[in-house]
Protein backbone atom coordinates (compact mmCIF):
# COMPACT_ATOMS: atom_id res chain seq x y z
CA UNK A 1 0.00 0.00 0.00
CA UNK A 2 2.76 2.40 1.00
CA UNK A 3 4.66 1.76 -2.19
CA UNK A 4 1.57 2.51 -4.29
CA UNK A 5 0.98 5.77 -2.41
CA UNK A 6 4.60 6.80 -2.87
CA UNK A 7 4.41 6.04 -6.60
CA UNK A 8 1.21 8.09 -6.95
CA UNK A 9 2.71 11.03 -5.10
CA UNK A 10 5.80 10.91 -7.31
CA UNK A 11 3.66 10.79 -10.47
CA UNK A 12 1.59 13.75 -9.28
CA UNK A 13 4.74 15.72 -8.50
CA UNK A 14 6.17 14.86 -11.93
CA UNK A 15 3.08 16.19 -13.76
CA UNK A 16 3.05 19.34 -11.64
CA UNK A 17 6.71 19.90 -12.47
CA UNK A 18 5.87 19.56 -16.17
CA UNK A 19 2.99 22.03 -15.99
CA UNK A 20 5.14 25.19 -15.61
CA UNK A 21 7.21 23.99 -18.58
CA UNK A 22 4.09 23.66 -20.73
CA UNK A 23 2.69 27.01 -19.65
CA UNK A 24 5.99 28.79 -20.22
CA UNK A 25 7.21 26.92 -23.28
CA UNK A 26 4.08 26.68 -25.35
CA UNK A 27 3.42 30.39 -25.50
CA UNK A 28 4.63 33.57 -23.90
CA UNK A 29 2.17 34.88 -21.35
CA UNK A 30 0.04 37.90 -22.07
CA UNK A 31 1.13 41.02 -20.21
CA UNK A 32 -0.75 44.15 -19.27
CA UNK A 33 -2.66 45.90 -22.07
CA UNK A 34 -0.34 48.07 -24.15
CA UNK A 35 -1.20 51.60 -25.36
CA UNK A 36 -0.34 50.53 -28.91
CA UNK A 37 -3.07 47.88 -28.71
CA UNK A 38 -5.71 50.63 -28.71
CA UNK A 39 -3.88 52.49 -31.49
CA UNK A 40 -3.74 49.28 -33.54
CA UNK A 41 -7.48 48.74 -33.12
CA UNK A 42 -8.13 52.30 -34.33
CA UNK A 43 -5.86 51.79 -37.32
CA UNK A 44 -7.75 48.60 -38.16
CA UNK A 45 -11.10 50.38 -37.99
CA UNK A 46 -9.70 53.10 -40.26
CA UNK A 47 -8.66 50.52 -42.86
CA UNK A 48 -4.94 51.06 -42.25
CA UNK A 49 -4.09 47.35 -42.21
CA UNK A 50 -0.31 47.70 -42.50
CA UNK A 51 -0.19 50.15 -39.60
CA UNK A 52 -2.39 47.88 -37.48
CA UNK A 53 -0.10 44.92 -38.20
CA UNK A 54 3.02 46.86 -37.16
CA UNK A 55 1.39 48.07 -33.95
CA UNK A 56 0.01 44.65 -32.99
CA UNK A 57 3.40 43.03 -33.64
CA UNK A 58 5.04 45.68 -31.48
CA UNK A 59 2.68 44.82 -28.63
CA UNK A 60 3.40 41.12 -29.16
CA UNK A 61 7.16 41.68 -29.01
CA UNK A 62 6.82 43.43 -25.64
CA UNK A 63 3.95 41.62 -23.93
CA UNK A 64 4.00 38.15 -25.51
CA UNK A 65 1.18 36.25 -27.17
CA UNK A 66 -2.45 36.15 -26.13
CA UNK A 67 -5.56 34.84 -27.86
CA UNK A 68 -7.17 38.29 -28.43
CA UNK A 69 -3.90 39.73 -29.73
CA UNK A 70 -3.33 36.82 -32.14
CA UNK A 71 -6.93 37.04 -33.34
CA UNK A 72 -6.75 40.79 -33.99
CA UNK A 73 -3.42 40.44 -35.76
CA UNK A 74 -4.85 37.62 -37.89
CA UNK A 75 -7.80 39.80 -38.91
CA UNK A 76 -5.41 42.59 -39.93
CA UNK A 77 -3.35 40.18 -42.03
CA UNK A 78 -6.50 38.81 -43.65
CA UNK A 79 -7.65 42.31 -44.61
CA UNK A 80 -4.15 43.06 -45.92
CA UNK A 81 -4.28 40.06 -48.25
CA UNK A 82 -1.66 38.00 -46.38
CA UNK A 83 -3.54 34.73 -46.11
CA UNK A 84 -0.73 32.61 -44.70
CA UNK A 85 -0.01 34.96 -41.83
CA UNK A 86 -3.73 35.29 -41.11
CA UNK A 87 -4.21 31.51 -40.88
CA UNK A 88 -1.10 31.23 -38.70
CA UNK A 89 -2.32 33.72 -36.11
CA UNK A 90 -5.89 32.44 -36.06
CA UNK A 91 -4.45 28.98 -35.35
CA UNK A 92 -2.30 30.43 -32.56
CA UNK A 93 -5.33 32.12 -31.06
CA UNK A 94 -7.20 28.81 -31.06
CA UNK A 95 -4.25 26.94 -29.55
CA UNK A 96 -4.20 29.48 -26.73
CA UNK A 97 -7.97 29.50 -26.34
CA UNK A 98 -9.70 26.47 -27.92
CA UNK A 99 -13.09 27.95 -27.01
CA UNK A 100 -12.57 31.14 -29.03
CA UNK A 101 -15.61 30.88 -31.30
CA UNK A 102 -14.95 34.17 -33.13
CA UNK A 103 -11.46 33.12 -34.20
CA UNK A 104 -12.69 29.68 -35.25
CA UNK A 105 -15.51 31.19 -37.34
CA UNK A 106 -13.18 33.74 -38.94
CA UNK A 107 -10.60 31.05 -39.74
CA UNK A 108 -13.20 28.79 -41.33
CA UNK A 109 -14.51 31.68 -43.43
CA UNK A 110 -11.01 32.65 -44.57
CA UNK A 111 -10.12 29.08 -45.52
CA UNK A 112 -13.39 28.71 -47.42
CA UNK A 113 -12.91 32.00 -49.29
CA UNK A 114 -9.34 31.11 -50.26
CA UNK A 115 -10.18 27.54 -51.29
CA UNK A 116 -8.03 25.99 -48.59
CA UNK A 117 -9.75 22.65 -48.20
CA UNK A 118 -9.66 21.19 -44.72
CA UNK A 119 -9.20 17.47 -44.34
CA UNK A 120 -11.57 15.48 -42.17
CA UNK A 121 -10.64 15.98 -38.53
CA UNK A 122 -10.76 12.74 -36.48
CA UNK A 123 -13.13 12.66 -33.52
CA UNK A 124 -10.23 12.22 -31.10
CA UNK A 125 -8.55 15.34 -32.49
CA UNK A 126 -11.73 17.38 -32.13
CA UNK A 127 -12.24 16.13 -28.58
CA UNK A 128 -8.64 16.95 -27.61
CA UNK A 129 -9.04 20.58 -28.70
CA UNK A 130 -11.81 21.15 -26.15
CA UNK A 131 -9.01 22.00 -23.72
CA UNK A 132 -5.54 23.40 -24.27
CA UNK A 133 -2.29 21.62 -23.39
CA UNK A 134 -1.94 23.51 -20.10
CA UNK A 135 -5.50 22.68 -19.07
CA UNK A 136 -5.11 18.97 -19.82
CA UNK A 137 -1.83 18.93 -17.86
CA UNK A 138 -3.37 20.68 -14.86
CA UNK A 139 -6.39 18.37 -14.88
CA UNK A 140 -4.14 15.30 -14.97
CA UNK A 141 -2.12 16.66 -12.04
CA UNK A 142 -5.28 17.34 -10.03
CA UNK A 143 -6.53 13.81 -10.69
CA UNK A 144 -3.23 12.32 -9.51
CA UNK A 145 -3.30 14.40 -6.35
CA UNK A 146 -6.91 13.45 -5.69
CA UNK A 147 -6.03 9.79 -6.14
CA UNK A 148 -3.08 10.06 -3.74
CA UNK A 149 -5.20 11.95 -1.20
CA UNK A 150 -7.92 9.30 -1.41
CA UNK A 151 -5.40 6.57 -0.59
CA UNK A 152 -4.14 8.55 2.37
CA UNK A 153 -7.70 9.02 3.65
CA UNK A 154 -8.40 5.30 3.43
CA UNK A 155 -5.73 4.78 6.10
CA UNK A 156 -7.89 6.68 8.59
CA UNK A 157 -11.43 6.26 7.29
CA UNK A 158 -13.17 2.98 6.50
CA UNK A 159 -14.01 2.66 2.79
CA UNK A 160 -15.68 -0.36 1.24
CA UNK A 161 -13.70 -2.37 -1.29
CA UNK A 162 -16.40 -1.87 -3.91
CA UNK A 163 -16.43 1.91 -3.46
CA UNK A 164 -12.63 2.03 -3.57
CA UNK A 165 -12.50 0.03 -6.79
CA UNK A 166 -15.21 2.13 -8.40
CA UNK A 167 -13.47 5.41 -7.57
CA UNK A 168 -10.12 4.00 -8.64
CA UNK A 169 -11.50 2.84 -12.00
CA UNK A 170 -13.22 6.18 -12.64
CA UNK A 171 -10.07 8.08 -11.72
CA UNK A 172 -7.87 5.96 -13.97
CA UNK A 173 -10.31 6.37 -16.87
CA UNK A 174 -10.31 10.15 -16.49
CA UNK A 175 -6.53 10.16 -16.17
CA UNK A 176 -6.19 8.16 -19.41
CA UNK A 177 -8.43 10.67 -21.19
CA UNK A 178 -6.28 13.52 -19.88
CA UNK A 179 -3.08 11.84 -21.01
CA UNK A 180 -4.56 11.25 -24.46
CA UNK A 181 -5.48 14.96 -24.62
CA UNK A 182 -1.95 15.92 -23.57
CA UNK A 183 -0.37 13.69 -26.22
CA UNK A 184 -2.61 14.97 -29.02
CA UNK A 185 -2.10 18.59 -28.06
CA UNK A 186 1.64 18.08 -27.69
CA UNK A 187 1.73 16.61 -31.19
CA UNK A 188 0.13 19.85 -32.37
CA UNK A 189 3.42 21.55 -31.53
CA UNK A 190 4.70 20.11 -34.79
CA UNK A 191 1.92 21.70 -36.82
CA UNK A 192 2.85 24.65 -38.98
CA UNK A 193 1.41 26.98 -41.61
CA UNK A 194 2.77 27.83 -45.03
CA UNK A 195 2.81 31.50 -44.17
CA UNK A 196 4.42 33.31 -47.10
CA UNK A 197 3.65 32.07 -50.61
CA UNK A 198 2.70 29.01 -52.64
CA UNK A 199 5.58 26.53 -52.43
CA UNK A 200 6.51 23.49 -54.58
CA UNK A 201 6.43 20.12 -52.82
CA UNK A 202 9.82 18.55 -53.63
CA UNK A 203 10.67 14.85 -53.80
CA UNK A 204 14.04 15.37 -52.08
CA UNK A 205 15.67 18.01 -49.82
CA UNK A 206 17.90 19.55 -52.47
CA UNK A 207 17.78 22.63 -54.66
CA UNK A 208 16.56 21.82 -58.13
CA UNK A 209 14.75 18.64 -57.08
CA UNK A 210 11.61 17.73 -59.01
CA UNK A 211 8.28 18.64 -57.46
CA UNK A 212 5.13 16.57 -57.06
CA UNK A 213 2.74 19.47 -56.58
CA UNK A 214 2.32 22.84 -54.95
CA UNK A 215 1.30 23.75 -51.41
CA UNK A 216 -0.85 26.85 -51.27
CA UNK A 217 -0.20 29.77 -48.96
CA UNK A 218 -2.08 29.20 -45.72
CA UNK A 219 -1.94 25.38 -45.92
CA UNK A 220 -1.67 23.50 -42.64
CA UNK A 221 1.21 21.04 -42.51
CA UNK A 222 2.72 18.54 -40.10
CA UNK A 223 6.50 18.67 -39.88
CA UNK A 224 7.87 15.11 -39.90
CA UNK A 225 11.62 15.77 -39.95
CA UNK A 226 14.21 18.24 -41.19
CA UNK A 227 17.37 18.02 -43.27
CA UNK A 228 19.68 21.01 -43.73
CA UNK A 229 17.44 23.85 -44.97
CA UNK A 230 14.46 21.65 -45.81
CA UNK A 231 11.64 19.93 -43.92
CA UNK A 232 9.68 16.82 -44.81
CA UNK A 233 6.01 17.72 -44.33
CA UNK A 234 2.57 16.22 -44.74
CA UNK A 235 -0.43 18.37 -45.64
CA UNK A 236 -4.08 17.88 -44.71
CA UNK A 237 -4.72 15.74 -47.77
CA UNK A 238 -1.89 13.37 -46.83
CA UNK A 239 0.62 14.54 -49.47
CA UNK A 240 4.26 14.33 -48.40
CA UNK A 241 7.24 16.24 -49.69
CA UNK A 242 10.12 18.57 -48.87
CA UNK A 243 9.82 22.34 -48.58
CA UNK A 244 12.30 25.05 -47.43
CA UNK A 245 12.37 25.76 -43.70
CA UNK A 246 11.92 29.45 -44.46
CA UNK A 247 8.56 28.86 -46.15
CA UNK A 248 6.56 28.02 -43.02
CA UNK A 249 6.13 28.94 -39.36
CA UNK A 250 5.20 26.73 -36.43
CA UNK A 251 1.86 27.46 -34.79
CA UNK A 252 3.21 26.86 -31.28
CA UNK A 253 6.19 29.02 -30.37
CA UNK A 254 8.41 29.13 -27.32
CA UNK A 255 8.75 32.19 -25.16
CA UNK A 256 12.17 32.85 -26.72
CA UNK A 257 10.77 32.53 -30.23
CA UNK A 258 7.94 34.95 -29.50
CA UNK A 259 10.40 37.75 -28.84
CA UNK A 260 11.58 37.40 -32.46
CA UNK A 261 8.15 37.52 -34.07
Amino acid sequence: MRRQQTALLRAALFVLLLFPFFSGAAFAGAGEPQPNFVAAAKAYEAGQWGTAISLYEGVMARAGLSAPLCSNLASSYARNGQTGKAVLHYERALLLDPGDGDSRHSLQGLRRDKGLGEGEIPLTQRAATILGLNQWSLLAALLLWARALFHLLTLRLPVSTRCSRLLTSAGLLLLCLCLAGILIQYRNWQRAVLSFADTPLLISPFAGAADTGVLREGSLIQVLKTHDQYALVRDEQGQKGWIPLASFEYIAVTETDSTRL
